[in-house]
């Protein structure tokens, strides 16, 4: 089909989605969208290069088992036929989805676009482009109606963007003006075959039960061209959107406080402080762009706030008070003082990573925690000439000593993880560390911060609070290991 070829090739033009000197990373899946877009890229560009090389890259996300390697090995053949260089790689997304505590659905997208930057930096890609089309972008869009959204999202799925807000990868989607239909009339007529997702049937998901039932029953009994209508509104949305960014963007370097804070979004901002009466000067949905604004360059993922979060931060501008302090969603800390707004990154809950990277300590020795400037210290003694009670009667809540002949090598030091338990000494038997926080009332926010050592991939001291029962020094102890937490000081 050369009109849907043209049609293509004059999106990819309009938009500006590939630039002669790009080098082009397509996800493949091995679907039907992503198989005809490795097609018409890989044709088009031998007709009027847009782009001078490309690339194919594939996620094994084991989720439906035998299908997800028959889609491995499918995607695998077919690059064969292009002669283009694959970069697959497996992943367990359910043990993902299960250790974050997140929805297998948003597990799987984060880890597909974690794994789609990571390939573009192995083979030196500056475009990502994956197949997403006018029907996936009207049932996105009436999928952010129904669940609550304001104009972003409304505005459905960009043909290009960054990455991430400071990426210099760009996400391009060169089917997003072709419809479904056109694109399984063109595999058939080009004799080209695809893999089906079993899971895009299954109507316990609310975005199948929109595609499978709710846009087949708006077209029958409302308006037969529903999703070019939705498609449209999402087309005067982005347009308003882009608009309002802009403008949002040149008041945002009018109320910045703190100049240092470079135009373009930096990877390291702590903290941005806003004037409030030249804030307030705006409307407020330019007041909430501001704010987004500022979000952005704290490098604080957008969608862990939402229009409630940002209603929020703007009802605290209002506060008669003369020392407001708040934390939204354990990201950010927000603090207004006078006439200044500080919003800050809260760095324990904001990152997606632990604090404090598991390392091994040295018995005996010094072990440095880099990631906490902090430092372990270690000392095997024999229990003699009153050094236990010493002990006792010196120790801080950051020192504590165990029956060294219980102890099993090595020991490794760590931030909480989902099911940690322990027995606390004195208590009844065992315990989840969550529970044990929430009994000795640890703050939330600084529950990922607390160190702990372990032995046996289990924990044995909660630095600062208690160690477990089992490892308790006896009557019938002879050796002690003694631990010591302290910071790293620097002397000038």
């Amino acid at each position: 089909m050369l009109i849907l070829r043209k049609q293509v090739a004059d999106v990819i033009r309009e938009y500006n989605l590939f630039n002669v000197n790009d080098r082009v990373l397509l996800g493949v899946s091995g679907g039907p969208d992503s198989v005809a877009l490795l097609s018409l890229i890989y044709n088009i560009n031998r007709i009027n290069p847009p782009y001078s090389e490309i690339f194919v890259a594939h996620l094994n996300h084991s989720i439906r088992g035998r299908e997800s390697d028959g889609d491995e090995q499918f995607v695998s053949t077919l690059v064969e036929k292009y002669d283009v260089s694959l970069i697959s790689e497996k992943r367990d997304i359910r043990e993902i989805a299960r250790k974050r505590k997140i929805s297998l659905e948003e597990a799987a997208r984060d880890e597909r676009y974690k794994f789609f930057e990571s390939a573009a930096e192995t083979v030196g890609a500056n475009v990502i482009a994956v197949g997403h089309n006018a029907d996936d972008n009207a049932e996105t869009i009436l999928h952010r109606i129904i669940r609550g959204t304001g104009i972003t999202g409304v505005g459905g799925i960009r043909p290009k963007r960054k990455l991430t807000p400071i990426s210099t990868i760009s996400l391009v989607r060169p089917l997003l003006f072709t419809w479904r239909k056109d694109i399984i009339a063109y595999l058939e007529e080009e004799n080209l075959t695809y893999r089906i997702d079993s899971t895009n049937i299954e109507k316990d998901k609310l975005r199948n039960r929109i595609r499978i039932e709710l846009i087949p029953h708006l077209e029958e009994n409302y308006n037969a061209k529903i999703k070019t209508s939705l498609v449209t509104l999402g087309e005067t949305a982005v347009q308003n959107r882009d608009c309002l960014e802009a403008e949002a963007k040149v008041l945002f370097e009018d109320v910045l406080m703190n100049k240092e804070v470079k135009t373009e979004a930096p990877l390291h901002v702590d903290n941005i402080v806003l004037d409030i009466d030249k804030l307030k000067e705006s409307p407020q949905i330019l007041q909430q762009m501001i704010i987004k604004e500022a979000i952005v360059r704290l490098n604080i993922p957008l969608k862990k706030l939402s229009y409630r979060n940002y209603k929020n931060i703007l009802n605290m501008l209002n506060s008669k008070k003369i020392l407001v302090n708040n934390i939204v969603k354990e990201y950010l800390n927000v603090r207004i003082e006078r006439n200044e707004l500080c919003l800050s990154k809260n760095k324990y809950c904001a990152e997606e990573g632990p604090v404090l990277s598991e390392t091994e300590i040295k018995v005996p020795g010094e072990t440095e925690l880099v990631d906490m400037n902090y430092r372990i210290k270690t000392e095997v003694r024999e229990i003699k000439n009153g050094l236990l009670e010493e002990f006792k009667r010196n120790k801080t809540k950051y020192e504590e000593t165990v029956d060294f002949g219980k102890i099993n090598m090595p020991l490794m030091v760590r931030t909480r993880r989902q099911g940690d338990r322990f027995w606390p000494l004195g208590s009844q038997g065992v315990k989840k560390i969550k529970d044990f926080f929430i009994d000795h009332k640890v703050p939330v926010m600084e529950r990922d911060t607390v160190p702990i050592v372990t032995m046996n991939g289990q924990p044995m001291w909660i630095v600062g609070f208690r160690i477990d029962n089992r490892v308790r020094v006896s009557e019938v102890t002879t050796s002690i290991l003694m631990m010591k937490y302290e910071a790293i000081t620097t002397d000038k």
